[in-house]
């Protein structure tokens, strides 16, 4: 290293930060070397510090004058005050022969010479100037390859992140409004699919401000409206005509947590309920299932029978109705054809089980009204029903626990078709009738959430989730594979048989129809959620991070050796806060809060990656941004946002962010593992830009013609509740 570039030496050390003092002869702040004149103590600008057969590299936070007076050995003579320069300096990593390594093992000592940074020592950090397309990258180990800005500071030196770090350990994009964080997402995914070697991407866009369409669609000269996307994206919108665009998410897909959640099932009554009705609507269909299904509800009521006729208060009645109940429920018509497949199996036909329920009606009817015991089963009574039901739960019992089960019942959370007018109308009313039976007041209880189940299933807003009022979304094949592949974008399988339109009409399901026609595989499919009802939009996008990981998880489980993390998916989710609100005391648990604080936890695992994108961190789930390992921060400046930002970060990036609300736009703090060093940057300019543009007030103020406005059609479309 050339003796004209030391600039000062060390004064000061700690475990994380030193102080120098810089050479009297840099009044200047400027030093001229054999590779031309560079600044010296430039905030975010970058220091050398051998130590033995290392080079230190410090990143400069702040620049002092300090007055040091001197006294000459005559006490009566008078000297002017001296002052001298100091650099305070964060230590970001190590050069080793012409290796860079982040962070520090070893430490300089006091009077250590400092120097400048030289192009070398550039090179070591942020790689060459310019990258040779040719030059092989290792797989398992790419490194700092993809480009996203510029450094702000030495040289306009390109800055890369590693990919496998930023998407793998989650990365987090804050910033206020209109600092850049839309461009700086658009222009991260632009960067990655401009790289000639890559091929494909997952990468799903959570998109709430309807945002991102633009940045993906095709240039023109005259910066006209483009409507077509470039090829290998995926525009979807729950409230588009289009259906060629639509997102549809069928029901079915849900868990019982996005029912209780988008139902608001509460209490200790409503929840059961409904909990009970989407077992018994998951397992109503045909086949085995329905079998297994009849057969488990029959167990449950004559078991439950059994129990309200030896119990000691007024129970005739009660045991009248759930007799009557059951009798009722053996003359339906699908409950016959689904008996019939294991009628001949046991031994046990409706009939048995009907004339058992007639005579335990007579008896019940008995003493319903008698003098003698009003109300009351004497034991005598008691003992007849038993007589009457006990071969018939014998017969049941060996049914439900031994081998002639001929398949296994569906949980509440299978994501399995299920009928929604068959699941209010029949359903949710037999769970209401057995409670009722037993003396409950469920009814009466689940006033509320009955009332919010039609509103959801007649509104048209919700016909993205349930379909057309009153009329049954169809029952396609491999329907969950077909929307994940949809929405993976992974394309179609030669192999899996599809429904034809005979079965699945066109446009009913686009995703369907998507897969259908064989598109070609998707880089990055973009949900626009803007025209999203508030009260949804945590079940979506809860529905669609649960649904991935879940299917990752099983993908690593099932998919065969070395399938775990083989199909790695990014998921970017814009403006954060909306939907993963940090909790405050006085709330409810909310269900996208737990499905990505999961996410965050345990996607890497699967190769779920997630970009946090917010313009209120200090708003966002403190699990989720914590366990994020890369930041690029734009300008912040709520007093609340920066200091829980600062809890976040390790607290030796303290001094950098002390600039955080002075950034300009498009500039932004690069922190985390995704970098080789802490760098102030310049985003790469988006290409085009997300329609995230700042209104133009004094352009429409002073404007001779006024921009037509279509009031009465977008007003039209409002009241009718499309959009």
């Amino acid at each position: 290293m050339l003796l004209d570039t030391q600039i000062g030496r060390v004064i000061s050390v700690d475990t994380a930060h030193i102080v120098i003092k810089l050479d009297r002869d840099q009044a200047s702040m400027s030093r001229t070397t054999a590779e031309g004149t560079h600044e010296v103590g430039r905030i975010n600008s970058y220091v050398i510090l051998p130590v033995g057969v290392v080079r230190l590299v410090g990143m400069v936070t702040r620049v002092s004058i300090v007055d040091d007076p001197e006294r000459g050995a005559d006490s009566r003579m008078v000297t002017l005050p001296s002052s001298h320069r100091l650099m305070r300096v964060t230590l970001v990593g190590t050069i080793e022969d012409s290796s860079f390594y982040p962070g520090v093992s070893r430490f300089p000592v006091l009077d250590n010479p400092v120097h400048l940074v030289q192009r070398t020592d550039l090179d070591a950090i942020f790689g060459p100037n310019k990258h040779d397309p040719t030059m092989t990258v290792d797989l398992d180990n790419p490194g700092y390859c993809i480009p996203i800005g510029e450094t702000v500071v030495v040289g306009r030196r390109p800055v890369r992140i590693d990919p496998d770090v930023f998407f793998g350990k989650h990365a987090a994009i804050l910033g206020g409004t209109g600092s850049g964080k839309s461009c700086t997402i658009a222009s991260l995914l632009q960067s990655i699919r401009s790289q000639q070697n890559i091929r494909r991407t997952t990468c799903i866009v959570l998109d709430t401000n309807g945002e991102y369409r633009r940045a993906f669609q095709k240039e023109t000269i005259d910066n006209s409206d483009e409507t077509t996307t470039t090829n290998g994206v995926l525009y979807l919108s729950p409230g588009t005509a289009d259906a060629s665009d639509r997102l549809t998410i069928p029901y079915w897909f849900m868990d019982t947590d996005d029912f209780v959640h988008i139902f608001r099932a509460a209490g200790s009554v409503q929840r059961p309920v409904l909990l009970e009705a989407l077992r018994l609507a998951r397992n109503d269909s045909v086949g085995a299932s329905a079998s297994s299904a009849v057969r488990h509800n029959l167990v449950r009521e004559f078991n439950r029978l059994w129990s309200w006729s030896e119990r000691d208060d007024k129970t005739s009645k009660s045991v009248k109705v759930i007799a009557k109940g059951l009798l009722d429920y053996l003359t339906e018509e699908d409950i016959i054809d689904a008996w019939s497949n294991l009628e001949t199996t046991i031994g046990l036909t409706i009939e048995n089980m009907k004339s058992a329920l007639n005579v335990v009606c007579r008896v019940a009817n008995t003493y319903t009204d008698s003098g003698k015991y009003p109300g009351l089963l004497p034991i005598s009574a008691q003992e007849e029903i038993r007589n009457v039901l006990r071969p018939i739960c014998k017969k049941l019992t060996e049914l439900y626990l031994g081998n002639n089960a001929q398949a296994v019942e569906r949980s509440a959370d299978a994501p399995s078709y299920f009928d929604k007018k068959r699941f209010r109308s029949r359903h949710i009313e037999q769970v209401l009738r057995r409670e009722e039976s037993g003396g409950a007041r469920a009814r009466d209880y689940s006033g509320t959430m009955l009332l919010r189940i039609d509103r959801l299933l007649a509104d048209r807003r919700f016909e993205f989730l349930f379909g057309k009022t009153g009329e049954a979304l169809p029952e396609p094949a491999h329907a969950l594979a077909t929307f994940l592949r949809d929405i993976l974008g992974i394309g179609p399988s030669e192999e899996s048989m599809l429904s034809d339109e005979s079965d699945v009409p066109k446009s009913s399901m686009p995703f369907y129809d998507r897969q259908r026609a064989g598109e070609a595989p998707i880089d990055i499919v973009i949900l626009d959620l803007s025209l999203l009802a508030a009260e949804v939009l945590e079940n979506v996008t809860a529905l669609i991070g649960r649904l991935v990981l879940e299917f990752l998880q099983r993908l690593g489980e099932y998919g065969g050796e070395n399938a775990r993390g083989s199909l790695p998916v990014v998921l970017v989710l814009e403006e954060a806060q909306n939907y993963i609100r940090r909790r405050r005391s006085n709330e409810d648990e909310s269900l996208s809060r737990v499905v990505f604080e999961r996410i965050a936890r345990e996607g890497r695992k699967y190769g779920l990656g997630l970009v946090i994108a917010s313009q209120r961190p200090s708003e966002l789930s403190t699990t989720v941004l914590s366990q994020c390992n890369s930041y690029i921060v734009h300008r912040l400046q709520n007093p609340e946002d920066l200091r829980y930002f600062r809890e976040i970060v390790p607290s030796i990036f303290g001094p950098m962010l002390e600039q955080i609300p002075a950034l300009a736009p498009r500039t932004a703090l690069v922190l985390g593992e995704c970098v080789p060093v802490p760098a102030l940057i310049r985003v790469r300019e988006a290409r085009p830009l997300p329609r995230s543009d700042d209104p133009r007030f004094y352009r429409y103020w002073v404007e001779d013609e006024v921009p037509d406005v279509d009031v009465e059609a977008i007003c039209s479309r409002w009241e009718s509740g499309s959009s």
